[in-house]
């Protein structure tokens, strides 16, 4: 019986060779020609058809097309080998076996090019003995709704957000939609196989998708899965992926005993249902904690909610909740107070801090504070109120207690003992609580008594106006200068330096500039005609978290010390703490030292390399270093602390400046060299300086230095104020080719909406995070983090501190690309770093 075969190929010499072999291999073969799928719709539609061959052209990327105009037939694809995922893809779609095209030159002729015809013609006699479906008269209006419902069909699965998979009675995947490949990761021509459901899951299985013991499996599929997907499958179950994403796989049976299974992405509902829980969490643990308690009332104004601690109202919730506020009422509020406050929530109005007394059970006063704010639905109609009340029955007392008693010296207008003691308590509280020092300055005024008994009394007074006015002028308006009684003051300085030793230093500066203010002429008589001189004697005592006392022990402290510097000769200050005043003696004379040494040049730049993850030096870090004639080289740490208190920081700034940048010519004159780059540290209150951008633009161009060898490394302390004009700076140098990188990046103050902003080149991790970056998991996660955010912000990024190769090991595992550390060098003198670049053999 003659077999009727479409071949559709725009190919005409491809066909025309076929032809003629299948003339002599098939010769019962009655072959119909036709160009493209789309011309042979008639022919396909009109008859039955044994078979066809689908000869697709190389530039084809569609078989989903072709294949349903040829709906209902047998088809045999032929393509190029480029084109073979096209073949799996019909698979889906219908496709009953497919041939690869030779692939031969350009020039080959036509035998070559034909060299897969015989193997095209022996699958196609193996597609022919296949059984033919009988067919009606109703052929061609089948066709065409058969080809219509498997368009419908493929766009629709392939339009789903839900990955799909039908199986049939055997069990066997026959439907299946991109999606589920794209969630499952699995490849297509795994499923052009039609695999089982266990066959899919033990390739996932082996690729350990779900986790070690199916720990990625929740407790309703754990057993299915791990049994490798052969029992009764739950109707639903979550799955977690490797990358994160949590899916929802639910199984349905249908009636011809095959099963649906779909898998959901429902990650965004997971996140968002754990945040819900965290943020519900977070409040709850906050309003334990808090003395503050939450409420909430509906449109009436009757409490419906309440969270937090009222015992301190002496009542409980079950008191509260159904009644409105003005039901509980208030010892200070009447009904017009009353009509006022509701008059404000019908209006929809927020309310903030109205105050209510009320007596508790046992009979006792106390005061609470309450503010809300309205909630409306998306209407605008009001559904009621919430907002948080506070007990404020000690602020109350507080303030009546104020009321009552004068806490200022009527002479000077200075707070009296009474507002000293308490401002001292509060101070010594906050020492306790927070790393500061603090220190007590009692101030004697040298032979005050001279002047009472020769110019009298009024003298003596309007003398001690003149020192408190004096002595305020002294201090921050933070700190307290108070009058202790007859000629005595005292002067409570906070917030100083979290090491006891700076704190001394900068409670010494403060004395010495009282010493200096309080030592200037008086202009006193009823016509301030008469000069007269004065001078104090100070003593200092400091506080801090380690150095706990009282109010009274603080006093008697700083009593002594005064008696101490009286003793001294008057007219100077004295530390109670004998070492401290060593340490402040020590720091006077450092400081001398120190500028005397920027007057006779004894600065010098040492260079510690920076690396690339081969080891070779990319540029280095300049780092002053002191060489001081009698104590030979001073470190950094011990003076660029006392030079930013001093203000010598500016002086010194500008050395290392023009330093750095004479060193850059000179790199530039060697062909080893001239590729460094320099990085130069600037303080905050150098570069806060109006003309820091001019001094700078102005060393380069006297210089002659590459600005684009030049490294700015600021710290993140910059950023606390004013970060617009920062910006602007960095700016206006950036256009000049200087650039910057952020120092010690992780241990300060860093705004992510402002780092994006900055005009940053490189980032750099502290040395603080490095060192333990093998020991500790937190410190480990926070250089992964820096690292993956200064990769995502394009940013460069120096490990500093690196000292060991397990910690250079695990900074290049995680991508860091440079680093800096005692492990490549400690800063050494610049013609020591040059040697190490000549190669050996060679004169440097």
């Amino acid at each position: 019986m003659t077999a009727a075969v479409l071949w559709i190929d725009e190919d005409v010499a491809h066909a025309q060779a076929a032809q003629a072999l299948l003339a002599t291999t098939l010769p019962d073969c009655r072959v119909v020609h036709g160009t493209c799928a789309a011309d042979a719709a008639g022919a396909l539609a009109s008859q039955a058809w044994r078979a066809v061959v689908l000869c697709l052209p190389p530039t084809a990327t569609d078989v989903a097309g072709p294949l349903a105009l040829c709906a209902g037939h047998p088809v045999l694809l032929c393509v190029a080998p480029a084109q073979e995922a096209l073949a799996a893809r019909g698979f889906r779609c219908g496709l009953g076996d497919y041939v690869l095209r030779a692939q031969v030159p350009l020039d080959a002729d036509g035998a070559a090019a034909h060299a897969h015809l015989p193997e095209l013609l022996q699958r196609l006699a193996a597609l022919l003995q296949q059984p033919a479906l009988p067919l009606g008269p109703e052929q061609p209006q089948a066709l065409g709704q058969l080809q219509r419902q498997r368009l419908a069909l493929q766009a629709t699965l392939g339009r789903m957000s839900q990955g799909i998979f039908k199986t049939g009675p055997d069990g066997r995947v026959h439907i299946y939609n991109q999606r589920v490949l794209e969630l499952l990761d699995l490849p297509e021509s795994l499923m052009t196989t039609q695999p089982t459901l266990a066959q899919v899951t033990q390739v996932q299985a082996q690729r350990g998708d779900f986790g070690d013991g199916y720990s990625l499996v929740d407790a309703r599929g754990q057993a299915y899965v791990a049994q490798g997907a052969v029992a009764a499958s739950p109707a639903l179950y979550w799955r977690a992926t490797r990358d994160g994403r949590t899916l929802e796989v639910r199984t349905t049976a249908v009636d011809d005993g095959g099963l649906v299974r779909t898998f959901a992405d429902v990650s965004d509902y997971v996140r968002v249902e754990a945040e819900l829980r965290e943020s519900e969490a977070r409040f709850r643990s906050l309003s334990d904690l808090s003395s503050d308690w939450y409420w909430e009332t509906d449109a009436r104004g009757c409490f419906v909610q309440l969270a937090g601690d009222l015992s301190i109202n002496g009542i409980t919730q079950a008191d509260v909740l159904g009644r409105t506020r003005w039901e509980l009422g208030a010892l200070n509020m009447n009904e017009a107070d009353w009509a006022t406050h509701r008059a404000v929530l019908v209006s929809k109005q927020p309310f903030r801090d109205l105050e209510l007394q009320r007596r508790r059970p046992d009979g006792t006063l106390h005061w609470i504070s309450v503010s809300g704010v309205p909630l409306l639905d998306g209407q605008g109609a009001l559904r009621g109120y919430r907002g948080v009340g506070r007990d404020i029955t000690e602020r109350k007392g507080v303030e009546s207690q104020i009321e009552r008693l004068a806490f200022y010296d009527a002479l000077t207008g200075l707070p009296n003992r009474r507002l000293l003691v308490d401002r001292m308590q509060r101070a010594l509280k906050t020492v306790a609580r927070r790393p500061v020092h603090g220190a007590l300055l009692f101030i004697d005024l040298d032979n005050f008594k001279d002047l009472n008994d020769t110019q009298g009394h009024d003298q003596g007074d309007e003398l001690l106006v003149q020192v408190a006015q004096r002595l305020q002028g002294c201090v921050r308006a933070t700190d307290t200068v108070a009058r202790f009684g007859g000629d005595e003051f005292v002067v409570l300085v906070e917030d100083l330096n979290t090491e006891a030793a700076q704190a001394s230093a900068e409670a010494a500066l403060v004395a010495s500039y009282i010493i200096t203010t309080l030592g200037k002429p008086y202009a006193m008589g009823p016509l301030g005609d008469t000069s007269y001189h004065s001078t104090p004697s100070i003593g200092i005592a400091l506080f801090g978290p380690h150095q706990p006392c009282s109010v009274d022990e603080l006093l008697k402290h700083a009593d002594l010390a005064m008696y101490q510097a009286k003793a001294a000769g008057r007219n100077t200050q004295r530390f109670f703490d004998p070492e401290m005043q060593a340490a402040a003696r020590a720091r006077s004379a450092l400081e001398a030292d120190l500028r005397r040494g920027l007057q006779q040049q004894e600065m010098r730049l040492y260079f510690q390399p920076v690396v690339d993850c081969s080891g070779q030096l990319q540029g280095a870090e300049a780092l002053v270093r002191w060489y001081h004639p009698q104590r030979g080289v001073v470190a950094p740490a011990e003076f660029i602390g006392m030079a930013e208190q001093t203000g010598l920081i500016l002086p010194l700034g500008q050395w290392v400046l023009e330093a750095a940048c004479q060193q850059l010519v000179a790199w530039s004159r060697t062909r080893l060299t001239r590729a460094l780059f320099l990085s130069v540290n600037v303080s905050v209150r150098q570069f806060r300086q109006a003309d820091f951008v001019e001094q700078l633009l102005q060393v380069l161009e006297q210089t002659g230095a590459n600005p684009e060898r030049l490294k700015l490394e600021l710290t993140e302390s910059l950023l606390l104020a004013d970060v617009e004009d920062v910006i602007a700076r960095m700016q206006q140098l950036r256009e000049r080719g200087v650039g910057f990188s952020l120092d010690d990046f992780g241990t300060g103050y860093s705004s992510l909406s402002y780092l994006k902003r900055l005009p940053l080149d490189q980032l750099k991790i502290d040395q603080g995070f490095v060192r333990d970056v093998l020991t500790d998991p937190n410190d480990a996660a926070i250089v992964r983090t820096i690292l993956a955010l200064a990769n995502s912000l394009d940013l460069g990024v120096v490990a500093e501190g690196v000292e060991t190769q397990g910690q250079l090991e695990f900074l290049k595992q995680h991508g860091c690309p440079a680093f800096q550390g005692y492990l490549f060098g400690r800063p050494m003198p610049v013609a020591v770093l040059e040697a190490a670049l000549v190669p050996a053999g060679v004169e440097a």
